[in-house]
Formats: C-alpha cells, sequence, structure tokens
C-alpha cells in the first residue's frame, strides 16, 4: 500500500507542476458561429458535434441548431461537423473573420454507414471505428437516444439488446445483473466510465443498475481480449461508457417516465462552457414499487429508491491543455422478498426478505496536454468507495471495497505510426464489517502495469496494431499480455479484420454464485487459489454497398475464441439445517471454451431502417466428465429491429428477440422464449413524447416454470434464465432547453 501511496503523491504533484498557470492575454481570440440543417428538409439538427482540428475545442448545436464556439485562434482554421445518420462535413475558414457576426449555414447530407465515422476513444487513439485495426461496435446517437425511452433508470436493456451480449440477472430477490460476453461471466468483462474502472470486483453486482444513461454520447463495445489494454479484467471484452461533454451553448435536458410496473423516473443533465469553464452535472432519481405480476406472493421487481449525482469540471486554460475532476455519488435501498413481508412487515408465517443498502462514491480527475501537434499526454486519477449492506431472516451481510486507478501515458505520431505508451496503478481492498475474523472474505490487491502499443498504418489498404502489457500482482505474480491486430481493406466495399491476444483474472469470491445466495455460507478463498488466464481472438468481415442508389446494405460477419485456463468454479457442499449448504471456489483443472459465430446485417431505404443479427454460441467446460454446455448460456439468439424515423419529428421502432435453449444448473434444458416490443416517440419543438410496449408477448420465466420453490417460510430460487417481469407499458416526456 505504500507504493500505492507515493504514486498517488507524485500523480497529484505531476498535475501542479506542469499545470498552466498564466493566460497570454496577448493571443487573440475569436467566435465561430454557424447553423446546422438538414440538407434537403431544411430542419435544424440539434445534438451535432462540432469541433476544431487539432485542438481540444469544440461544441454541439442546441435544440434550435445553432453552435457558438469561443477560443478561435487566428489564421486558418477547420471545423468538423459530425452527427449520427449523416455525413461529416469539414468547413476552412480564416480568422479574424471579414465579418465577426456572421453565422454560418452548414447543410448535412444523410449518410448510408455512419458508424464507420464514428471516433472512438476505448482503443486509447482515438480513430474512426473505419480505421481501427481492432474490431469495435458502437452504440451511439439516436440509438441511445431510443434505449433511454425505453428505459431511462439503468443501462441493463442498452447493453442486452445488443447481438453477443447477454445482462444475465443473478437475483431473485434483489434484481442484481451482471454483462455476459461470449457467455463467460461478468467478471471476464472491464466496464470503463470515460476510460475509468469504476464497476469492478465487490461493487459489479449492482453496477448495470446503477449507471443512469442521460448523459451518454456513446457506447464502446470490444468483444475479445482487450487486458493490453486496461489490464486483467477484460478477458471477454471491455465496454467503455463515454459522456457527453461541456457544450458553448447552455444545455438543459429533463426526463420523466412512469411505467405500469410502478416505476418512476426524474433526470436532468445540463451541460455549458464557455472559453476557460465547462460543466456537466447529471442528476436522476429512480423509485420501483414492488411488484409481483405472476402473483406467487414474491417480488419479481424489488422495491427501490435511489438518487444520482454527478457533477464535473472542466478547465481550458489554453487550446492546448483541458483539465477535468469530477464526483459521482449514488445511494440506492432495494427490498424485496414476500410481497405480505414487504407491506406489512414480518409476521409469524410471513417472514421472508431481502434488503439491500449500497453507497457508491467515485471521483475522477484527468489531465489532457498536447505538447506538440504529434504527442499529447495523458494524466487521470480516481478513487471509488462502495459500501453494501444485506439483511435477511438470521443473517447480515455488509462490507466496503475501495479501489483506486492512476494512470500516466503518451500518444505520439511518428509517421504512419501511432504510438501510445503508459503506466499504471490498481489497487482494490475489500473489508467485511460483520462475522467472526476467520470467515470474513477480506482482500487487498495492487498491481502495476506497463503498456506499449503501436498502429501502423502499412499502406492505405493495411493497418497493423500490436501491444503489449506487462503487469505485477502483488498477490497472483507478473503477466505479459500481448495483443495483435490487422486490418485490410480489400476495396472501398470490403474489409476484413484479425486480433488475437491474451489476458489474465485475479481471483475473488464476489461472484455470479454469492451473489445468489446473498453471500451466505460462502467460504474465503483458499492459500492455493490462482489467477485465470486466458488466451483468445477474433476474425471478422465487414461488407457495405449502395443498391439501386437507394438501398444502403452493410453485412458483418464476426467470429470470437476464448480459451479460459485454471477457471474459478463454485463448489457446493452440504451443512446440517442449511438448506443451501456453503459454497466455495477453486481452480478448476482444465478449460473453459467459447466459441461465438455472430452475423449482423443493416438495410437503409429513405426512413426506414432494418438491423438483422444472430448469434450461435458454444461455450463448454473441459473439466467435467466429458464436454457440457455452460449453465445459462443460449446457443442461439436472434435480433430484429425495424425502425421509420423522421430527423427531427419522430420515429416508432418494432422490436423482436428470440433466445434459444439453455442449459439449468441440474443439467435441465429450458424453453426457448420471444420478447417482442415497440415504441414510438413524437418531437413536439423542444419536448418529445414517447411511449414504450416492452415484452408485450407477457414472456415471463413462470409462464414456463415456478421460480420460487421450498416453502413460503424458507423460500428457494430456481435459475433465472427468462424475464422476471413480463409485459410492462413506460411512457414520458424529455424535455431540452
Amino acid at each position: 500500500m505504500a507504493s500505492l501511496r507515493w504514486f498517488n503523491v507524485i500523480t497529484a504533484f505531476v498535475f501542479i507542476l506542469i499545470m498552466p498557470m498564466r493566460v497570454e492575454a496577448q493571443e487573440t481570440r475569436h467566435v465561430f458561429r454557424a447553423l446546422v440543417q438538414d440538407a434537403h428538409e431544411g430542419y435544424a439538427i440539434s445534438g451535432v458535434n462540432v469541433s476544431l482540428e487539432g485542438s481540444s475545442i469544440g461544441a454541439a448545436t442546441d435544440s434550435e441548431g445553432k453552435v457558438s464556439i469561443s477560443g478561435i485562434p487566428s489564421g486558418e482554421q477547420t471545423f468538423q461537423f459530425s452527427f449520427i445518420g449523416f455525413e461529416q462535413v469539414r468547413l476552412t475558414l480564416t480568422f479574424p473573420l471579414a465579418d465577426r457576426d456572421e453565422v454560418f449555414l452548414v447543410l448535412l447530407e444523410e449518410a448510408h454507414d455512419e458508424l464507420e465515422e464514428i471516433a472512438v476513444t476505448a482503443t486509447r487513439t482515438s480513430r474512426t471505428i473505419a480505421d481501427q485495426a481492432t474490431r469495435i461496435e458502437t452504440i451511439a446517437g439516436e440509438e441511445i437516444e431510443e434505449k433511454i425511452s425505453m428505459e431511462p433508470s439503468n443501462i441493463s436493456m442498452l447493453l442486452n439488446e445488443s447481438p453477443g451480449i447477454t445482462v444475465q440477472q443473478t437475483s431473485a430477490v434483489s434484481g442484481g445483473a451482471s454483462i455476459r460476453i461470449q457467455g463467460l461471466d461478468g467478471r471476464y468483462t472491464q466496464i470503463l466510465k470515460d476510460g475509468f474502472p469504476l464497476y469492478g470486483g465487490f461493487s459489479g453486482g449492482l453496477s448495470l443498475l446503477q449507471v443512469p444513461p442521460l448523459d451518454l454520447r456513446q457506447v464502446e463495445i470490444i468483444k475479445g481480449p482487450s487486458s493490453t489494454f486496461y489490464g486483467g479484467d477484460a478477458i471477454a471484452g471491455l465496454v467503455n461508457l463515454v459522456s457527453k461533454g461541456p457544450s458553448a451553448e447552455p444545455e438543459l435536458s429533463l426526463l420523466s417516465n412512469l411505467t405500469t410496473a410502478g416505476g418512476m423516473d426524474l433526470g436532468g443533465f445540463y451541460r455549458a462552457r464557455n472559453e476557460r469553464i465547462g460543466t456537466t452535472v447529471l442528476v436522476s432519481a429512480n423509485t420501483q414499487k414492488a411488484y409481483d405480476p405472476d402473483d406467487d406472493a414474491f417480488s419479481n421487481l424489488p422495491e427501490t429508491r435511489r438518487l444520482t449525482l454527478n457533477p464535473k469540471v472542466f478547465f481550458y486554460p489554453s487550446s492546448k491543455t483541458i483539465y477535468s475532476f469530477g464526483v459521482s455519488a449514488t445511494i440506492e435501498e432495494r427490498e424485496g422478498g414476500d410481497i405480505q413481508v414487504l407491506n406489512n412487515g414480518v409476521s409469524a408465517n410471513r417472514t421472508f426478505f431481502e434488503t439491500n443498502t449500497s453507497k457508491r462514491l467515485s471521483s475522477q480527475a484527468r489531465m489532457d496536454h498536447q505538447l506538440t501537434q504529434d504527442l499529447g499526454i495523458t494524466i487521470k486519477n480516481s478513487v471509488s468507495l462502495f459500501d453494501r449492506s444485506i439483511e435477511v431472516p438470521d443473517y447480515r451481510f455488509e462490507g466496503q471495497q475501495i479501489a483506486s486507478y492512476s494512470e500516466a501515458s503518451a500518444l505520439m505520431t511518428r509517421g504512419p505510426h501511432q504510438i501510445s505508451i503508459g503506466l499504471d496503478l490498481r489497487s482494490d481492498a475489500f473489508r467485511e464489517d460483520v462475522g467472526p475474523a476467520g470467515s470474513k472474505r477480506d482482500y487487498t490487491y495492487t498491481s502495476a502495469g506497463l503498456f506499449a502499443q503501436d498502429t501502423w498504418d502499412y499502406s492505405e489498404r493495411a493497418v497493423v496494431e500490436a501491444g503489449v502489457r506487462v503487469d505485477r500482482h502483488n498477490t497472483f505474480g507478473s503477466f505479459v499480455l500481448p495483443k495483435a491486430s490487422i486490418l485490410y481493406r480489400v476495396s472501398d466495399k470490403l474489409s476484413a479484420r484479425i486480433g488475437a491476444g491474451l489476458g489474465y483474472k485475479a481471483p475473488t469470491v464476489f461472484l455470479e454464485p454469492s451473489e445468489e445466495r446473498a453471500f451466505r455460507n460462502v467460504i474465503p478463498l483458499s492459500s492455493t487459489a490462482q489467477a485465470e488466464t486466458s488466451r483468445g481472438g477474433s476474425i471478422d468481415v465487414n461488407y457495405r454497398t449502395l443498391l439501386f442508389d437507394r438501398l444502403a446494405v452493410s453485412f458483418n460477419q464476426a467470429f470470437y475464441f476464448t480459451d479460459l485456463q485454471r477457471p474459478l468454479i463454485p463448489v457446493f457442499e452440504t451443512i446440517a439445517g442449511q438448506p443451501d449448504g456453503s459454497l466455495s471456489y477453486e481452480n478448476a483443472d482444465g478449460e473453459i471454451q467459447t466459441r461465438a459465430f455472430e452475423t449482423n446485417a443493416k438495410f437503409a431505404l429513405s426512413d426506414f431502417k432494418l438491423f438483422l443479427g444472430y448469434v450461435n454460441l458454444s461455450a463448454r467446460t473441459g473439466f467435467e466428465t466429458g464436454s457440457v454446455s455452460l449453465p445459462l448460456t443460449p446457443q442461439h439468439k436472434t435480433y430484429t429491429v425495424l425502425v421509420y424515423e423522421k430527423h427531427g419529428k419522430g420515429r416508432i421502432g418494432l422490436e423482436a428477440y428470440y433466445t434459444g435453449q439453455q442449459r439449468l444448473m441440474d443439467g435441465s434444458d429450458s424453453d426457448g422464449f420471444w420478447i417482442l416490443g415497440v415504441m414510438a416517440e413524437r418531437r413536439l419543438g423542444k419536448s418529445s413524447l414517447f411511449l414504450n410496449f416492452e415484452n408485450f408477448l407477457d414472456t415471463m420465466q413462470s409462464n414456463y416454470a415456478p421460480v420460487v420453490l421450498g416453502t413460503r417460510q424458507n423460500p428457494r430460487f430456481d435459475d433465472i434464465w427468462a424475464p422476471m417481469d413480463g409485459f410492462i407499458i413506460n411512457g414520458g416526456i424529455k424535455y431540452t432547453l
């Protein structure tokens, strides 16, 4: 821990040492103003990202399509205009302008394959998707807006309806959930917020349910080994949640939402900046009544009260430097179980409940400084505190996790090479408050890492990316994690990628089986426990074209594999008087192997868009008698989304998702099921009204078999493999000032 304290002291010192303290008053600055409209229909386009090339200066258009950017240097300057669904536009001007008050009209044309032009940050290079050697998927723009209308309280639906990703509910009572990529447990996927790892370890059980999406600009998803980028938690892949930044025109977005299941969401997001200071503030309040749609006397959705506050401040001392400081705080209470107990309290014959109380507090500090046109440095630090208590009849669990992340990195351009190098230090410490010392699951992990990556534009057709990471873990030793990827453009329409890498994961007991039993009778890790290691890779082919000068078609075929060595597996033992027995973990003598075949197609014609997806997943163990499928991992899933959208006016969408059979923990197979939904949104000036019919076939697991087993006084719960909440309607209003 001493090394961690010194590293944080040095990081803070460097922040202070290099902070530019003077303002160059003699440098003349100018203002740029523009109005952005659709090229054909002439309506204003809000939310267009406008950036000054070669600098960190930028803003977004307001609800009237207007943008004003101050702090523009003298001389020739080029502005980029980008927005999902439209072709990118570049505008070059010479400052000072002949007319300082001139407002430039910028017209945007609809794009046929707009996602290829999104710049992503998860690979540390900020290249567009089309120029990335690593395969990256992005959820952005209006797709995020649509998901906010469908589920404004958290990001679970936004991720679950993306091909190849499953959000797995881990507790029938608390509603806890985790993300699965390639069928692997949530602990193998790294979740980042603006490049900060804030949701790992003990805090991961509720993380997806405590991230409101109202401030998101885009979501970046990498499927496959990503440990070289961000360390040992990214064996299956990573998800980077990218927030909206400040805008020159102040913007306030408000949302209210009600559901037929007794849910209510209120949220607000504000952003603004001037030449020197910017700010963003996210506020979200969410409540949910205990909901029992299948009338089995137990809650399918727990009673929930949650409040989230996330302010950030940005400083722009010069056109080359940005400082940002943010704090995020979430307080939540969840209570599920017997409906009669929740409504009237414990009685002689009704005793079962589960109460979850959690507090999440984190800080983020970051500095980006462009030393020269070809060299920039980034220094960042985050500290996270997560406190959670769980209470069930005759048992209470309580503990705190303190985690930190510090990084210093540089990105340099040398001819055709973009080189990223850096070092980071992580800490993760958990302390349990309840229970005798010998039974506590305490741990203290620290790891230091060095990483380097070279992205080489070998030719106009080929991009080669190679990187390596060396981690030193205080408990599990050293790990060398290489990764390599290649992008080859066969033509303007056809391209292919291939990549492979290694990864590792430090073990803990805070995994999905432990969450299911509220950590009761979970045995601490043995001193012989080892880190899990992996090798994995992916291949994908992408084709896009325009048929009949009207029909835009894009097609992607991807293949993934992961071999997980020494996987940490649960071991259940019986205990007299304890119906669930005890749970411990040990490294298996064998592998878990996943093989995924993913097909995605997109068709766009005028105002209609059709998305089709299919995933064939084989996830099998190699350490049991014979080879068997991993539990709760469907082999077949399909995704169908049809959207009719008039930019600036509204949209209506129809969704259909099929999930095939899954092997359950007892060796039996579940049924396959369909989920259908329809959503509509109408824009009226600065307001949007939305209405969503989710799962209108009323698919619920209890339609196939009981979820609650045992007696009402001592219930047990079956594996969760299908939706628990059934058909729900939600609707509300979004308002932007």
